[in-house]
């Protein structure tokens, strides 16, 4: 890879490792549980979460500060601060006893006992920041949270919270990621061989997953560097083939210069169902890298053509064929 290819990796959204693993360890163990009756669901927290946010409790562990910002309590906005916008310590301490179970909850995934430290308008450090929702069964929200939690504290769990009865574990399944590749002449793909190269370009790929189990399709943000992939919600598509290929079509075209949609497909390792439950937005998944190669799958018109592997093309990538299928058989 060359400058210019290290010049994408600088536009990809970074995300340093140890923070990856905090955040994916913590959505996945307090995401669709079963919590004093209610129902969690965490996400990442966004700008307008922070916003609303109007006081952070803080919580000492050893070394560590952990802070956590009532948004709604009891199906209500949280009271934790005063007429002028200061911070109401007595309000705050009637807000922590109706979340305690939750905070209980982050005790247990933390594997440590969080004393309640101070009172504070805005949150400090650069936490991994968390929205924690707990909902009845009837889909209310009761309780929202947003957790400040140290990208470098360790988490050791004390016990596994249980699942709610929508997130059930067991089996071992594989996700797949599907992103568009480009649009290819009909002759070249009846033609295709093994050493045949499909050139991707330099863009940042998002990816629509299919999780398993799951009637959502979350989308994924692939970061081929770094060898992972992180849910996204609000990533962007690119534009479709179809409109790709009637924007640069002029005139009258031939059989020979019809161009069919491509997909590229990513199969990963196997999870469980309650793995795949609780996959939420930030969490990130390791790509299905083995000895430095990752395997795909080239499909045209819903069928497997060709299998290859991910290689560095000049400034972006592409794809290598190593295999082709007969009569579209996968």
């Amino acid at each position: 890879m060359n400058a210019r290819s290290e010049q994408l990796r600088a536009n990809l959204r970074s995300i340093d490792q140890p923070r990856a693993n905090l955040q994916t360890t913590l959505i996945g163990a307090l995401n669709r549980r079963l919590i004093d009756e209610l129902q969690t669901s965490i996400r990442l927290a966004t700008e307008r979460d922070r916003r609303a946010a109007v006081a952070w409790i803080q919580f000492r562990s050893g070394e560590h500060l952990v802070q956590i910002a009532p948004l709604l309590v009891d199906g209500a906005l949280a009271r934790v601060s005063g007429a002028q916008g200061s911070v109401d310590a007595a309000a705050a301490a009637a807000t922590l006893g109706r979340i305690e179970p939750l905070v209980g909850a982050l005790e247990l995934v933390l594997g440590c006992e969080l004393q309640p430290a101070g009172l504070h308008k805005s949150y400090t450090g650069e936490p991994v920041l968390l929205r924690l929702d707990a909902t009845t069964g009837n889909g209310v929200i009761q309780h929202r949270l947003l957790l400040a939690v140290p990208p470098d504290i360790a988490v050791e769990p004390l016990a596994e919270i249980e699942l709610a009865s929508t997130a059930i574990g067991g089996l071992r399944l594989r996700w797949t990621a599907r992103f568009e590749g480009p649009a290819v002449r009909d002759a070249s793909l009846a033609a295709i061989a093994p050493g045949d190269l499909l050139l991707l370009g330099t863009g940042v790929p998002v990816a629509k997953l299919s999780l398993p189990g799951r009637n959502d399709a979350p989308r994924a943000r692939i970061a081929f560097n770094d060898g992972v992939l992180v849910l996204q919600d609000d990533a962007a598509m690119d534009v479709p083939h179809e409109a790709l290929a009637a924007s640069s079509a002029g005139g009258e075209t031939g059989w020979a210069d019809v161009r069919l949609p491509t997909t590229i497909e990513i199969i990963g390792s196997g999870m469980t169902a309650a793995e795949l439950a609780t996959l939420g937005k930030g969490s990130v998944l390791p790509l299905p890298v083995a000895g430095g190669t990752l395997l795909v799958r080239v499909i045209a018109g819903e069928q497997c053509v060709a299998e290859g592997e991910l290689v560095a093309v000049g400034d972006g990538f592409g794809v290598l064929v190593t295999g082709v299928t007969a009569d579209g058989d996968a």
